[in-house]
């Protein structure tokens, strides 16, 4: 039998705070919604010290990834609060694009993974949920401890008061010594970008594809990654995006200042994806500004090309969802952070029943904004211009709760540390109307803020 998930508001303390005082405990993770306020960035989400771990190798490849997958996650079971934060525990973890082979039929990248765990999750029965709007803090806990194991409630009470013990302290000291945070340069044997967009027009004028979304590979090495930690404070108070998050599964620690959601779905299995598909520069002076963000709307290339994703997710998720439930909420709005404009949509759905988070992951993964149309094609002809592994860059990383409700980012504007180094990626969506010059340019302004405080070494 299920047990009663424990529940105690705490003192309203800024995300960042908290964060340097458990950061260092094994298994943080904080899915931060950095810019606090905005609609779609209302919670945030805190945990460590998980009770059990997740892990898929790349060379399991797809054979009973899902049976596996559902059968650990719903070893643990709890209860959550109604009128409760819409996360109170469960899984939270990320799954790379390198794993995309587990749900694209006959995808196979002709490079190895950047790491050997294409998916990670872990099961954290103790979470601080952070909600901006009312700035309200709040811990929920289940003391549970092992697979099959009913909840405990003095456990989880226990927990609750560690916790808070733990909060009276004060956030630990980072030493700053042996930061380079710009030694970033571009991968080996990187391929001219004007070069990548010609071939993929040439595919789309023979027909294979409308539009594919090709990046381009940063690494710094490891002696020269500093404290991750830090550079996520620094860096999350640049971007303020909504879906960012951080934290170390296993031998990756990944830094996310990803302004797109991939996919949402609350208990009642309601469905909301949000493409995101153009981008502009802001400018300092506000009237321009405001010209600037007219002009995304109105562009007919930055318009089209997110209409075609906008299908292409329409399609996704009438694969799991009730086929008359599926439809566009919100098309081509723009929505600002503090350095860009961005065209992103919304198509919502509601899952057929006996369906779960799992199926609407397997519809929707990768995110069609960052492979293109067709999928299929377009991921085979990123493979093939790409120089390496996407790895974790593409991918997703989110939360299932304990009563089926899932969110997940995708993780572009992404910094991966793995032990051979940190890789940043940066891309466009390219189609026929695509200029050389003006997508490159798209892929510098989506990178600098993130890889340099200085200046970010560019392919020519």
């Amino acid at each position: 039998m299920d047990g009663c998930l424990e529940h105690q508001d705490l003192r309203w303390r800024e995300p960042a705070e908290i964060a340097g005082i458990l950061h260092q405990m094994p298994g943080f993770v904080w899915l931060d919604s950095a810019g606090g306020g905005q609609v779609s960035g209302r919670y945030s989400y805190m945990a460590a010290a998980p009770v059990s771990d997740f892990r898929w190798p790349q060379a399991d490849g797809n054979s009973g990834f899902e049976a596996a997958f559902r059968a650990w996650k719903d070893s643990f079971r709890s209860t959550v609060l109604d009128k409760g934060a819409p996360f109170q525990g469960g899984a939270i973890g990320y799954i790379s694009y390198d794993a995309a082979n587990i749900w694209v039929p006959d995808f196979q990248s002709r490079h190895p993974p950047s790491l050997a765990d294409t998916v990670a999750f872990a099961l954290y029965d103790t979470v601080l949920a952070f909600d901006h709007l009312n700035r309200t803090l709040s811990v929920y806990a289940s003391g549970l401890s092992a697979p099959g194991v009913p909840p405990d409630n003095d456990l989880a009470r226990k927990r609750i008061a560690a916790l808070e013990q733990t909060l009276g302290t004060a956030p630990l000291t980072e030493s700053r010594s042996g930061e380079r945070g710009d030694d970033w340069s571009p991968a080996p044997n990187q391929t001219d970008y004007a070069g990548l967009v010609r071939q993929v027009q040439t595919a789309i004028r023979d027909g294979e594809v409308y539009q594919a979304n090709i990046a381009s590979l940063w690494t710094r090495p490891p002696e020269a990654s500093g404290n991750p930690f830090r550079d996520y404070l620094r860096l999350r108070t640049q971007t303020e995006a909504p879906f960012s998050a951080f934290g170390t599964f296993g031998a990756r620690t990944l830094l996310s200042l990803s302004p797109e959601r991939l996919v949402k779905m609350d208990p009642e299995g309601h469905v909301r994806a949000e493409p995101i598909k153009g981008t502009a520069r802001r400018a300092t002076d506000p009237q321009q500004d405001r010209k600037i963000a007219e002009a995304l709307a109105r562009s007919k290339k930055d318009r089209a090309e997110n209409i075609m994703i906008v299908d292409l997710m329409r399609n996704d998720l009438s694969r799991v969802c009730l086929p008359e439930s599926v439809t566009v909420a919100d098309l081509c709005r723009v929505e600002t952070l503090p350095n860009l404009h961005h065209l992103v949509s919304a198509v919502d759905g509601r899952l057929e029943p006996g369906r779960d988070a799992i199926d609407l992951l397997a519809a929707v993964f990768p995110g069609g904004s960052v492979t293109g149309a067709p999928k299929s094609r377009a991921m085979e002809i990123i493979d093939d211009l790409e120089p390496a592994a996407r790895g974790a860059f593409c991918g997703a990383l989110g939360y299932i709760g304990f009563d089926g409700a899932c969110d997940f980012n995708i993780m572009i504007r992404t910094i991966e540390l793995l032990p051979s180094g940190a890789r940043y990626w940066s891309g466009a969506g390219l189609t026929l109307l695509s200029e050389p010059a003006a997508e490159w340019a798209e892929v510098q302004l989506k990178a600098e803020r993130i890889l340099s405080r200085n200046s970010v070494p560019l392919v020519s």
